[in-house]
């Protein structure tokens, strides 16, 4: 079908392209959100030493013309026949490449490289950011002011790509040199996307993946100048920040046929946020994919956590900013998929049934910790590990274990927000992410929560973000309150009375992670 005749049919296509941490896909909506074609690959990610977790920035290139170009064949579609192109993509994941010329500098150094561990604890631990600090507290404490409480209460981790970015610039000084110089930008994955798009013209990024760096003041809406002279680094390699639904500019022709306009750049957990339509304050979402991570919806203004909470910009169209209280668990992924290949089940589909055939995991408890603990453990150096096992212990135990520890992981989560959130939450958990297929997972989240579970129909919620906020920015659709009408639910859990029957196991689960703390440090 021609674009003409598309046009005449009253026919839209939005194009989303979602970059997770292990898998790129790009699906077609038409504008009533049918998937009409669709392609995802498996990211490649590198691992040559401890710690390490890169991305080749060509091969994630190809991988990512490569799933579009498969996508509009399998939408028998041409790029002619898209109205726009929506871009989600992993946050923090970072790369440096020279300003004249394109060339790369390196890898892209993930969100789960945790080889700037001990950079992070010594920046932590340092007299310079203990005066940054407490100036800080001294601030708040005459003003009151929620911008100086957050301030003081940071804690640096290997996850914030402000660390990682000055553990690389220590590690190659000749680099950051270069940058000093103005010979060098930086981007995350959505603007180095955004520049090889464009051919070079924009170097852009959005509020969502500025604010997912702790090198953005959410206060201010604009890049947080303190830390970058904490730490000695420039501000002139940064991107400029538009809103999420905005003018990115278009794919140059000669990638896929035709230009495609870019009318949205967010990242991965605040655009499933809007494709779960989480649009009210204390609306709560929990994503269970590659990492486990729980948002909520907290309105207009960021939130001052103690405890390790990130308050992030969701979206921010024209005058509305929403912000989002975030924790995360960055190994769930990394755990089903090492328990398949040291041979505890043969695929993921048979983890439930496992689980479900045993009464309980026998005293054996699982931590996810491949990367360490994050909030409100906040320990990069935490190991992974099965405390209890003895010889009753089979390998049904374990796996009943690890799925556990993935449920009590979230409402650790949220018994941290709950804490230190002051207003009513929603009696609802939206969830999506490829482990919402395990019904045993998400039976126990909401029993464990004493909340409904809201499981979408669509579990790839990333991908229908970004094409919700490219859509609007297209006019494809002209309010939130079109996009409530068309996300579907699959099913709807509702809580059981089990809370006292797992209240022993969770402590016992929380006392066996405290064994696991401090374990990968530097002797």
């Amino acid at each position: 079908m021609s674009d003409s005749q598309h046009q005449n049919c009253g026919m839209a296509y939005v194009l989303a392209v979602d970059i997770g941490t292990t898998t790129i896909r790009c699906h077609i909506y038409d504008n009533q959100t049918e998937i009409v074609g669709e392609s995802s690959q498996q990211l490649k990610v590198i691992q040559v030493q401890a710690g390490c977790k890169e991305i080749e920035p060509d091969s994630l290139w190809s991988q990512f013309t490569e799933v579009v170009k498969d996508a509009l064949t399998d939408a028998k579609l041409t790029a002619a026949d898209i109205t726009v192109m929506g871009i989600s993509t992993h946050r923090a994941s970072f790369t440096l490449w020279e300003k004249e010329s394109g060339k790369l500098l390196n890898n892209f150094i993930t969100w789960q490289d945790t080889r700037s561990a001990a950079y992070a604890d010594s920046v932590n631990k340092s007299l310079s950011y203990g005066l940054v600090k407490n100036g800080a507290k001294f601030l708040h404490l005459v003003t009151r002011q929620s911008r100086w409480k957050m301030a003081s209460q940071l804690i640096f981790s290997t996850q914030h790509a402000i660390i990682r970015l000055g553990w690389y610039f220590e590690k190659y000084p000749d680099i950051k040199r270069r940058a000093m110089a103005g010979e060098i930008l930086y981007g995350a994955i959505d603007t180095w996307l955004v520049w090889k798009l464009t051919g070079g013209y924009k170097h852009l990024t959005d509020y969502s993946n500025a604010s997912s760096s702790a090198m953005f003041d959410p206060f201010v809406l604009d890049w947080n100048w303190i830390y970058f002279k904490l730490l000695g680094m420039p501000m002139n390699i940064l991107p400029e920040i538009r809103d999420t639904c905005d003018d990115y500019g278009c794919c140059t022709a000669d990638i896929f046929g035709a230009e495609i306009p870019i009318g949205a750049v967010v990242a991965d957990q605040q655009s499933a946020m809007f494709g779960q339509c989480c649009f009210n304050k204390g609306d709560i979402k929990c994503t269970m994919g590659t990492g486990t991570f729980m948002d909520i919806n907290i309105g207009s203004l960021p939130v001052p956590s103690k405890t390790g909470l990130y308050s992030l910009v969701c979206w921010k169209i024209k005058d509305e900013v929403v912000f989002v209280a975030e924790g995360n668990s960055a190994d769930t992924g990394t755990a089903v998929e090492w328990g398949q290949k040291i041979g505890l089940y043969s695929h993921v589909s048979e983890t439930a049934t496992l689980a479900r055939s045993v009464s309980d995991s026998n005293g054996t408890y699982f931590i996810p910790a491949f990367s360490g603990i994050q909030a409100p453990v906040n320990d990069d150096s935490a190991c992974c590990a099965f405390i209890g096992i003895k010889p009753t212990t089979s390998k049904q135990h374990m796996v009943r274990a690890m799925l556990e520890s993935f449920a009590f992981r979230f409402k650790q989560l949220l018994n941290t927000a709950e804490a230190e959130i002051k207003f009513p939450l929603s009696d609802t958990i939206r969830m999506d992410g490829g482990v919402g297929n395990n019904e045993f997972v998400v039976q126990l989240l909401s029993d464990l929560a004493n909340k409904n579970v809201d499981l979408a129909k669509n579990l790839d919620a990333t991908c229908l973000g970004a094409a919700f906020l490219a859509g609007l920015q297209a006019g494809i659709w002209k309010s939130k309150e079109e996009l409530k009408n068309l996300r579907e639910t699959r099913k709807i859990y509702h809580s059981r009375e089990v809370q006292e029957e797992y209240n022993k196991v969770m402590q016992e689960w929380e006392r066996s992670l405290k064994r696991c703390k401090r374990w990968n440090v530097e002797k």
